[in-house]
């Protein structure tokens, strides 16, 4: 018979949560280091163009969306599961709201309303699938990728263009130098750092990708659980999506191409492990902070685009086996 879960209960895992934390602070400082040492190179090889505030207000800018999206696919893994489908949320989010402005005529706070509950409703589906039908997140988010990629075709064609100033101003507003996406990230992170650190609720993810059978004896109601994560990630998603859209006053179809292996590389970079129970907010985001650094020196340094996903995917390739590296010596 299954036992309600207390701080009691949760004390052997919370020792293994100790361990799990100071394994990702190692990988949270040697990431860190890396990005220094990173800037310090670039800035005696391109001083003219590298440590500008311009330059470093730019790297913010773009990878604040990024960012927005590694919230919550932290949260996802560290309680075991992943999302492929959030670049096809970012995009259809986008391109609803748009459609709505644009064409249906509806009020700025309804229309992003309608584009959020899409969202929502989108991390629902992949959570009911996974949680409740048992079907491999793998194979459920390849799956509803293709759906809302194809829903953000159909909506937004091209592109829908001309989005009015009374909604542009969410993504184009600043505040000392930065532009809101950057705050709204500052916060978001902020946020949902407090939460998976402070609160016993969604301290429980990390029970849950530690073992989720355990999980579910101590009286975790582990299915809802990890439906509500992927409404989460979703609500997230869209949130990024509708402050793109805003930032460049258009809702773009294929917005969200490739952003599910940007974070997810940056979330396991920042400590996060594909078999769930670690990983943290903060780590997610010098996870975020390297790869957008790496793809602006290779900008400055006028290398082809084309590098930057075989960039990312060999350093995917190498934080997945070192995760594994380590967890097998574990």
């Amino acid at each position: 018979m299954p036992v309600t879960v207390t701080d009691e209960t949760l004390v052997p895992e919370q020792a293994r949560q100790n361990r799990r934390r100071g394994f990702a602070v190692s990988r949270e400082l040697g990431l860190i280091l890396l990005i220094v040492a990173a800037t310090i190179v670039s800035s005696i090889l391109f001083p003219e163009s590298f440590p500008t505030f311009e330059n470093f207000s730019a790297i913010m800018r773009n990878l604040a969306f990024d960012g927005i999206l590694a919230v919550g696919m932290s949260l996802l893994l560290v309680g075991g599961l992943f999302d492929l489908s959030i670049g096809g949320m970012f995009s259809m989010t986008g391109v609803i709201v748009g459609w709505m402005l644009k064409t249906a005529g509806l009020p700025v706070p309804i229309a992003i309303l309608i584009g959020l509950a899409a969202a929502v409703f989108g991390g629902f589906l992949n959570g009911f699938i996974v949680a409740k039908i048992r079907v491999n997140a793998l194979i459920t988010t390849l799956g509803t990728m293709q759906i809302y990629r194809g829903i953000a075709i159909l909506v937004g064609g091209s592109g829908i263009t001309f989005l009015p100033n009374s909604f542009t101003m969410l993504g184009q507003a600043s505040l000392l130098g930065m532009q809101a996406p950057v705050w709204l990230l500052a916060f978001l992170v902020a946020v949902f750092h407090y939460l998976l650190t402070k609160t016993r609720f969604f301290r429980q993810y990390y029970y849950i990708g530690g073992n989720a059978k355990a999980a579910q004896l101590c009286g975790i109601n582990v299915p809802r659980m990890q439906v509500l994560a992927f409404m989460i990630m979703g609500l997230l998603a869209g949130i990024a999506g509708t402050v793109f859209a805003a930032r460049l006053a258009t809702g773009v179809s294929i917005a969200g191409d490739g952003a599910e292996l940007r974070v997810i590389t940056a979330v396991i970079l920042g400590g996060a492990s594909l078999t769930g129970g670690k990983g943290t907010v903060w780590g997610a985001l010098i996870g975020v902070v390297f790869i957008a650094m790496v793809n602006n020196i290779m900008l400055i340094a006028q290398i082809s685009t084309y590098w930057q996903s075989i960039v990312t995917g060999t350093v995917l390739v190498l934080a997945v086996a070192m995760d594994h590296f380590f967890n097998r010596g574990r």
